[in-house]
């Protein structure tokens, strides 16, 4: 029998079944990934180590202006400090100072731009699962016009305020997701973060009221469509599980070792949900030896991917403090070396 294609070992996993061999995806930031294309000697990391994700973010092929050195501004008009963190940065200003949005402009969710490569991305990767990232999907988007402090105040100061501004947002973002499905694509990746490593930032009952109404919208419409719905929310967000699964979550990311038993929690909802992620990237890639890579590798491989439903991978983009030989161990082993 022919071996499964990744997009087949994929589209299995997520039905809770067991493919042939576990499917996984090198996330990498770009320090990381440098180090890895000159180690493998190209820049199609994804074709050389047979990815089976092949990701697309809305939010990285939207208009960005670099207004001076080091610092971009989005297409919200939002100008982020890259100086240090060149893959995402942080705030240099934000830009709703009161309780309006007056001071923002959103984009054209429509907008060419966005979706101009996608295409031919996904048409030069037949084979991989074909998932579109949309990135800054609702909280993230919020705080990143309004402050995190100020719109976690504004919760319980000015809730009608919150409501406005989420639901801008979830607007937008649906018409993202029409524009996404009109393509090849398997899944769609809401990228919001609600936690930190001791709980959520809100708490439960803000996260009810504020964010959960928008993601049965999101969720619903990717479900629609008959599309695969995955969360990227780093954090100690498990207790939300039971209320993601009933909105239709199919696979949650990272699987963040330090704030979740694996094997604990794939135990528990293994039935219900995937997983992806797995592999820390605060202890073990940055500060295990190679072996100590290959063997909790193994071990997450042959207990949480038991029964499928779950895609091997770090607990985020691997930064590039990694040793070069701690990436190139994980890989081999999650590649069946």
């Amino acid at each position: 029998m022919a071996p499964m294609t990744p997009r087949e070992r994929v589209k299995l996993t997520l039905e809770h079944r067991q493919p042939d061999r576990i499917p996984y995806h090198f996330g990498c930031t770009a320090p990381a990934r440098s180090k890895l294309e000159n180690y493998y000697g190209t820049s199609d990391l994804e074709r050389v180590m047979e990815d089976h994700l092949i990701i697309y973010s809305t939010r990285r092929h939207a208009a960005w202006t670099e207004v001076r050195p080091g610092f971009w501004r989005d297409e919200f008009g939002v100008v982020w400090n890259r100086t240090i963190d060149t893959d995402i940065g942080v705030v240099h200003d934000y830009l709703l100072k009161e309780h309006s949005l007056k001071g923002v402009t959103f984009p054209d969710p429509q907008s060419p731009e966005r979706y101009a490569t996608l295409a031919a991305t996904l048409a030069r990767y037949p084979q991989q699962y074909h998932l579109v990232n949309i990135g800054f999907s609702l909280f993230e988007r919020a705080w990143s016009l309004r402050s995190m402090p100020e719109l976690l105040v504004d919760m319980i100061d000015a809730p009608a305020f919150v409501d406005e501004l989420l639901e801008a947002i979830t607007a937008f973002q649906l018409s993202v997701v029409e524009e996404v499905v009109k393509h090849d694509v398997d899944g769609i990746l809401f990228g919001d973060d609600w936690g930190h490593q001791q709980g959520l930032l809100m708490g439960p009952r803000h996260w009810r009221r504020f964010i959960k109404p928008r993601l049965a919208e999101l969720y619903g419409a990717a479900k629609r469509h008959g599309k695969a719905v995955f969360i990227h929310c780093c954090g100690k967000v498990q207790e939300l599980f039971p209320e993601l699964i009933e909105l239709g979550l199919d696979v949650f990311n990272p699987l963040q070792p330090e704030v979740m038993n694996p094997y604990e929690i794939k135990r528990q909802y293994g039935d219900r949900l995937a997983f992806y992620g797995g592999m820390s990237i605060q202890k073990v890639l940055p500060f295990g030896t190679p072996q100590e890579v290959r063997d909790e590798a193994r071990r997450l491989i042959d207990g949480v991917g038991r029964g499928g439903g779950f895609i091997i991978a770090p607990a985020h983009d691997m930064p590039g403090d990694i040793p070069i030989e701690n990436m190139v161990a994980f890989i081999e082993v999650a590649r069946g070396g």
